[in-house]
């Protein structure tokens, strides 16, 4: 065998195993289908040509890091949902949540506790109304 033939072969076994690990395609095929659009509409709707979401769902290319976070936008999924086909253990079912938490990590001791404080109030709040309407009936 050859030096070329074996580049290759290299090239050749690393795209199939990458195309098995991460099999972003059928992922994406899935999630589209569960919203029933096609793909010239999932173009529309998210901006990326429908070539390309075609070629992603062949698994012929895999989407550029811009156009999988538009993709996760717009289906609301994480990145490791698109790319595993499963979601993380810490699941989100709110990505502006997801991110507006990610902000607040950033902040100073004292701002993320009176938001830890207004969280755990809103949520205290809603149980209480919870019980008191199963109480009620």
């Amino acid at each position: 065998m050859s030096l070329s033939s074996k580049k290759y072969f290299a090239c050749l076994s690393f795209y199939v195993y990458y195309s098995i690990m991460f099999n972003i395609g059928e992922n994406l095929k899935k999630l589209r289908k569960e919203k029933g659009l096609s793909i010239r509409r999932l173009a529309q709707k998210v901006g990326i040509s429908h070539n390309s979401l075609s070629e992603y769902e062949r698994n012929l290319i895999n989407p550029t890091l811009e156009n999988a976070i538009k993709l996760c936008k717009f289906f609301n999924v994480s990145l490791e949902y698109l790319i595993f086909g499963e979601h993380s253990k810490f699941h989100y079912n709110d990505i502006e949540l997801l991110e507006l938490f990610k902000e607040v990590d950033d902040l100073k001791d004292e701002y993320r506790s009176l938001i830890k404080k207004y969280i755990k109030k809103i949520i205290r709040h809603k149980k209480e109304k919870d019980n008191f309407i199963r109480e009620s009936e």
